[in-house]
């Protein structure tokens, strides 16, 4: 009956009237509209809330989302009303919100008391959906029935709205795995070296007690020896799939039982070649242990159940919902027609707002609806993100400067671990900061930290919020429908869409898509007016469904893709290569990989084949190819066979310990040749362009603080007259002799940020590890020398150092710990047994810039 009678109210006229009536509303006063609406009259509001009421009592998420929406368009107008406070607080009870109802306690000062019969129906929920093993965690209905199914499985997949708290019910499962008898190492799969940081913080914050009491460390890297260990030793790693990659090569490490990938829609972005490193790293670890119990989650997928089939686990273990804990309102505001549109679920309107008419620029729309509140401002690219801040920042600077002492310590802060001219440290003083993968852990985590106490009040940023990073805001303002050059995906749109509204801190979030000028949100319509199913193809599939051809083409050795950009060329040349990997396999040990199958499925033997013929005689060992495999495999094993005929003379093929410039040059020279990076690797187009990243990466080895390495740059670029990237312009990328003035500087630290992250911590990385795991199948463990991939991942040679940063601190909390505080680490000759966290926390310096990375991780 419930279920009819909601249906009804969905479809009855008089309802959708006053429900468009309270958008409005909302919308009008939000924009301060030059129309204005009546207020509701007495019965029209209970009639909307007895509507509520009804559709709060279904089991469909579409009418417990309608019920919910309708409380919190109310909320602003209509809060200290006492009907509406009983019905809100009944609607919410009902729905099992339980973080609203804390808002509606705690901000509205609603202390209405429930019906007896609701409120006997919120007591057993809050019993029976506590989070376990936490004294006042409840799960909202939508989590506790994912959590209830995902506890008896396993294998499972999920999805859900952004603002459901899908790491939150991770978190919680973890809990429970982590009391297992016997004990299990746990694995969670994050696309980006950004969410690692925020997840192990996560853990170790949220998890501490149970950590301990278990014997569980959270580790961020995959040198398991580094770590300090015990007999009865745990670990919950969080990875990259690089890193999972690299973790597998290595023999020694345990085995893991648990493996949870994150974002896991990313396996199925197209234009991203990190699609098929994720595919790669779960395929290799279902190799390595047969009864993995395996999780995916990722955000509003219809057919969740996808990334099940791609691995060939049971689909009917998937679970998939849109009901929301947050609701959000959706505008679009065009400065070139001086409207505003409302997007409704089933119908959209335009209203004239006296905001927009005014605003003479995009900042002035950001100043006047982002006000008394926090903000994100998505750009499409870093460098929009920067110039728009700086627009931001400058267009309120007739407003006095920051009095906070927070902000102001942060800034001194900035300077000093970064460099005096840094754009982040100015804009601050105003309240506004930007944010982007590269931007440096230690500067992102207290980017992040005053946005989540509203210290500032505009952070710009671009596509890293796509990757999962969590730092919702109240208002989400959209200025294109890009990343970077790619148009927006749906999935793209709605996961950044689905930062807007805090959940504990707001019942509703604003998404505002501002459309500056013509050349920006082009098409709108094909993202706002029908939000339609979601429907993801993983990318390694659809490739082989769609471009099998191509990729047929590369297997016989013709690199001539036609049609194809750079990005998708290189996806495809990737794929060909892990099918003639993974044909070996068939060969060497009778193992059969997802893709390997697929083929033989779709009867394309014929592939198979080629690839076998292709490949002709392969020395390279396999697990150095299983974990390389974007390593061209002729080239591997080209390299292997010149490495093999060195046996006999090992100091010739060793890596030298001792790492200098010229040293560094050497062996960037040798690598150069050996893996063929004139044609293979895009980023060195010719051997002179190694000499500057030799300077860089002895440097970074060398243990030189970022800022050092900064300031050396900019007298090597002033005294050298030597060009910076300055961005993008309509014939592509614009390039500037270095003028030494504040613009260049900060482009040119953009720069050394980047290539530090990119070309030293991933690119040279896979080939320098590449390399060292053919001299331990050559020389073996303990005569292969040292792995500079090591010292380029952690930035050190200084073993201490690398076993700090894999409790999840940055390079430079480590170093500031082992030169600063000694006393507090115990040293074994060059391993560290253990840190005194006591004797730390007493001598720590609570004003330094390490304090609060180190108390989130150590303390």
């Amino acid at each position: 009956m419930i279920e009819r009678l909601a249906t009804d109210v969905l479809q009855d006229n008089y309802f959708t009237t006053l429900y468009t009536k309270a958008a409005k509303l909302f919308a009008y006063d939000f924009f301060s509209a030059t129309e204005t609406k009546e207020p509701f009259n007495e019965k029209e509001l209970n009639d909307l809330f007895r509507f509520a009421d009804i559709l709060s009592n279904s089991k469909s998420p579409t009418s417990r989302n309608k019920a919910y929406q309708i409380i919190t368009l109310l909320n602003q107008k209509y809060k200290a009303n006492p009907f509406y406070q009983t019905f809100a607080h009944s609607v919410l009870a009902k729905l099992g919100n339980f973080p609203a109802i804390e808002y509606l306690k705690n901000v509205d000062e609603n202390i209405s008391e429930l019906p007896f019969e609701r409120d006997i129906e919120k007591k057993v929920k809050e019993f029976i959906q506590a989070v376990p093993d936490t004294e006042d965690l409840i799960f909202t209905d939508s989590q506790f029935e994912l959590y209830t199914k995902i506890s008896n499985s396993k294998h499972f997949s999920f999805s859900g709205p952004t603002s459901m708290g899908k790491s939150f019910i991770i978190k919680s499962f973890i809990r429970k795995v982590i009391g297992n008898k016997p004990p299990e190492n746990i694995v969670i799969m994050v696309p980006t070296r950004a969410l690692i940081n925020q997840f192990s913080i996560d853990l170790n914050k949220e998890l501490k007690v149970v950590l301990e009491h278990y014997n569980y460390i959270v580790a961020t890297n995959s040198n398991v020896s580094e770590l300090p260990s015990e007999t009865q030793q745990r670990y919950i790693f969080v990875l990259t799939p690089e890193r999972l990659l690299s973790y597998l090569s290595q023999k020694n490490n345990p085995s893991f039982a648990y493996l949870f990938v994150d974002e896991a829609h990313k396996l199925a972005a197209e234009k991203d070649i990190r699609a098929v490193t994720a595919y790669s790293a779960i395929s290799k670890s279902l190799k390595q242990n047969k009864n993995l119990n395996l999780y995916f989650a990722s955000p509003n997928v219809s057919n969740p159940e996808v990334f099940l089939k791609l691995f060939k686990k049971d689909e009917n273990l998937n679970y998939k919902t849109i009901e929301t804990p947050v609701s959000q309102n959706l505008f679009f505001v065009d400065m070139t027609q001086n409207k505003a549109t409302h997007y409704l679920e089933a119908e959209y309107y335009q209203f004239d707002s006296d905001i927009v008419k005014n605003a003479k620029s995009i900042f002035d729309v950001l100043s006047l609806l982002g006000e008394n509140t926090n903000n994100i401002v998505y750009c499409s690219s870093r460098f929009e993100a920067i110039d728009k801040a700086e627009k931001m920042f400058s267009y309120l600077n007739r407003q006095e400067a920051t009095k906070s002492k927070n902000i102001k310590k942060v800034i001194q802060q900035i300077k000093g671990y970064i460099h005096k001219d840094y754009y982040l440290a100015d804009f601050l003083n105003k309240g506004v900061a930007y944010h982007f993968g590269n931007l440096p852990q230690i500067i992102r985590n207290k980017v992040e930290a005053l946005f989540k106490e509203r210290e500032i009040a505009y952070v710009f940023c671009t596509s890293t919020l796509l990757e999962g990073v969590n730092m919702p805001a109240k208002n989400v303002f959209i200025l294109n429908n890009k990343n970077g050059r790619n148009d927006f995906e749906p999935i793209d749109f709605w996961n950044l869409a689905g930062r807007a509204g805090r959940l504990r801190y707001e019942l509703s979030g604003n998404i505002i898509c501002l459309k500056e000028n013509d050349k920006v949100w082009k098409k709108p319509e094909n993202l706002l007016e029908n939000k339609t199913d979601i429907l993801l193809n993983p990318s390694v599939e659809n490739y082989i469904d769609r471009k099998l051809k191509k990729i047929e083409q590369l297997l016989k050795e013709n690199p001539e893709i036609k049609n194809e950009s750079e990005t998708v060329k290189e996806i495809l040349r990737y794929i060909a290569n892990i099918i003639s990997i993974d044909t070996l396999e068939i060969e060497r040990s009778n193992y059969r990989s997802e893709i390997i199958n697929k083929l033989i499925q779709d009867n394309k033997q014929e592939i198979i084949d080629l690839a076998k013929k292709k490949n002709g005689k392969i020395e390279v060992p396999s697990s150095v190819l299983s974990t390389n495999n974007s390593i061209n495999i002729k080239i591997q094993n080209e390299v292997f066979i010149i490495l093999q005929k060195q046996k006999d003379n090992p100091a010739t093929i060793k890596l030298p310990a001792k790492v200098d410039y010229d040293i560094c040059k050497e062996w960037l020279y040798k690598l150069y040749d050996l893996f063929n990076w004139q044609t293979e690797e895009k980023q060195f187009k010719s051997k002179a362009m190694l000499d500057y990243y030799a300077m860089l990466m002895n440097q970074w080895i060398n243990g030189v603080s970022l800022n050092q390495i900064i300031t050396q740059s900019i007298y090597f670029y002033s005294t050298s007259e030597r060009k910076i990237r300055a961005g993008y312009d309509e014939n592509g990328l614009k390039l500037e002799p270095f003028n030494g003035s504040k613009q260049h500087i900060n482009i040119l630290i953009g720069s050394i940020i980047d290539d530090i992250e990119y070309v030293l911590r991933f690119l040279l990385e896979k080939y320098f590890n590449n390399y060292y795991a053919m001299l331990v199948e050559i020389l073996g463990e303990d005569n292969a020398g040292v792995n500079w991939a090591t010292f380029l991942e952690y930035g050190t040679q200084n073993s201490i150092l690398i076993a700090l940063q894999n409790y999840g601190l940055s390079r430079h909390s480590a170093d500031f710990i082992f030169k600063n505080y000694k006393s507090c680490l115990k040293i074994a000759g060059d391993t560290l047994i253990e840190i005194d966290v006591k004797r730390l926390r007493i001598l720590l310096d609570k004003e330094t810039i390490e304090y609060d990375e180190i108390n989130s991780i150590l303390f």
